[in-house]
């Protein structure tokens, strides 16, 4: 007789057992389960508004048969991605329309017009002026609100003077009238030819309509009859207004030729007072993100607005902005810099930031690729007393509950010998005079490196300062590129008591031939 022995074990032991074959039995379905991870287990419509917005929105409509959420929801503009979901820190979406990942122009301009391509208002977009000029639909679209802010009448010129400055102030430039102006849309069609005469044949010239009436025009005294035998041409709906009043609405010389200015041996630049504006922002949060993100640089947009911008982040006690004269010369041997200003003896130091073409980040961003929101005294700063760097410097980015994550040493090394860092000079002053200069490579850190042949000399002489430095071409640091850009910016620091006391430039460019750049080398 077979006789059965019975082990007893203890109970926490069985329930180990228990929950290890669940685990293999069921590690089949667990895998189906995780297969596919729902976007709203992080991004909770509860917590995050933008999401919230999103479900409220027409692509979260089920009644429309073609909107996202009747086809594979946030997937269908986001692509599949489970990576993403399974490591968010580390890896983006398959599509990501910023503020961290930003997908190529093409990726994110085609998604979008899968759908709305086959629209009467879409169909010739990629035959468009903004298509051209590589602009892509969130640029001015933001889905992910309540009220997109290009498609709402109060709101729609600011979007589109981000990008066009001489509309800012409005049609005839009448400031006290901007209330009163048509939308943008009136007489531009953003999504094809935005020339006028387009829209204002369709809407017979609404635009211009909405202060001019053609009859009392036809009634008035202060109305030349030759102007209303003009007018009466208005009748057929082959004509209208700008026939004639070409250019008439946005009529901003000064500032057009601005506009148009470049490849200057020297030339006036504004440096304004910062505020806490740092990289991290500008990337993310500011209305600009997506065009730095996609390769316009500071100026391309606020170009001229240096003094404003100035006004607007300097508190009341502290000097906003600072007019300098900047001039690039090429000598026998060295591209020479002379930055003057009017200032005082007392003022501290000069600092220009230069490249060679070699670090993307800084062609677009300038000074602030190197200044983040972590570094002391700025609006993120965590006590961790860090100088500046470069946000490539990082294998992960700092986001919530993880911290910043850098390069080992020996990768660090290898960009610094690649040339994938910037340089910054610093020209000390003390009571009028030059003091000495300084020398920095910036990638993971700001660190001092030897003066090699780089020169500088200061001179302070009634009222006014005159900084000179000379960077030999063949500088084994950060030597010029063939065909390559040179992109620099300057910050002049007054008193020396606060950080806030600097002053900083957009960014600058150079280029050999002077075309699309500020200076040219000759």
């Amino acid at each position: 007789m077979q006789q059965n022995i019975v082990f007893k074990l203890p109970s926490a032991v069985v329930v180990l057992l228990g929950l290890l074959s669940l685990f293999i039995t069921g590690n089949a379905g667990a895998q189906q389960i995780s297969a596919k991870i729902e976007c709203t287990s992080c991004h909770d419509p509860k917590v995050s508004h933008k999401i919230k917005a999103m479900h409220n929105s027409k692509h979260w409509d089920k009644l429309i048969k073609e909107s996202p959420v009747n086809n594979d929801g946030c997937a269908a503009c986001h692509g599949d991605s489970q990576t993403h979901a399974a490591t968010p820190t580390k890896f983006q979406p398959r599509t990501s329309y910023g503020p961290r990942w930003t997908a190529t122009i093409d990726q994110q301009n085609n998604t979008c017009l899968n759908c709305h391509e086959k629209t009467a208002t879409h169909k010739e977009w990629r035959a468009g002026k903004h298509a051209e000029q590589e602009v892509t639909c969130v640029t001015c679209h933001d889905v992910h609100v309540d009220l997109d802010p290009v498609r709402e009448e109060d709101t729609q010129a600011e979007v589109c003077t981000v990008c066009h400055k001489v509309q800012k102030n409005g049609i005839h430039h009448f400031k006290d009238k901007i209330d009163e102006n048509p939308i943008c849309s009136t007489c531009h069609n953003p999504h094809a030819n935005p020339l006028p005469q387009f829209m204002m044949l369709e809407n017979r010239s609404l635009g211009c309509r909405n202060c001019h009436d053609f009859r009392e025009m036809q009634l008035s005294s202060e109305v030349s009859l030759k102007a209303k035998n003009y007018h009466l041409v208005m009748q057929h709906k082959d004509r209208t207004c700008v026939d004639c009043h070409l250019g008439v609405a946005h009529v901003d010389k000064e500032n057009f030729s601005k506009l148009r200015e470049g490849g200057l041996a020297s030339m006036l630049v504004d440096v304004f007072h910062p505020g806490q504006s740092d990289g991290d922002w500008l990337l993310e949060e500011h209305p600009g993100a997506q065009a730095l993100r996609q390769g316009r640089n500071c100026r391309q947009c606020h170009l001229g607005e240096a003094k404003e911008l100035g006004k607007a982040l300097a508190p009341k006690e502290i000097i906003s902005s600072i007019e300098s004269n900047v001039s690039v010369k090429k000598m026998a041997s060295a591209v020479q810099f002379t930055i003057t200003w009017k200032g005082s003896e007392n003022d501290n130091s000069l600092a220009l930031m230069f490249d060679n073409g070699q670090v993307d980040a800084f062609s677009k961003g300038g000074c602030w690729a190197s200044c983040h929101g972590d570094l002391p005294g700025m609006s993120r700063d965590r006590g961790l007393n860090k100088t500046k760097y470069l946000l490539s410097s990082l294998k992960q980015q700092h986001s919530v509950g993880f911290p910043s994550v850098e390069y080992d040493q020996k990768t660090l090394d290898n960009m610094i010998t690649n040339g994938e860092f910037v340089e910054l000079w610093r020209v000390n002053l003390s009571k009028g005079k030059f003091a000495d200069l300084q020398r920095f490579k910036v990638l993971g850190e700001r660190k001092e490196s030897e003066l090699g042949q780089l020169t500088a000399s200061a001179n302070f002489a009634n009222g006014i300062w005159t900084v000179v430095i000379n960077k030999p071409i063949d500088d084994k640091v950060k030597p010029l590129i063939e065909g390559n850009d040179i992109t620099f910016g300057i910050a002049i620091h007054l008193d020396g008591k606060s950080g806030a006391e600097h002053k900083v430039s957009l960014p600058l460019t150079i280029s050999s031939d002077g075309i699309d750049t500020d200076f040219i080398l000759q």
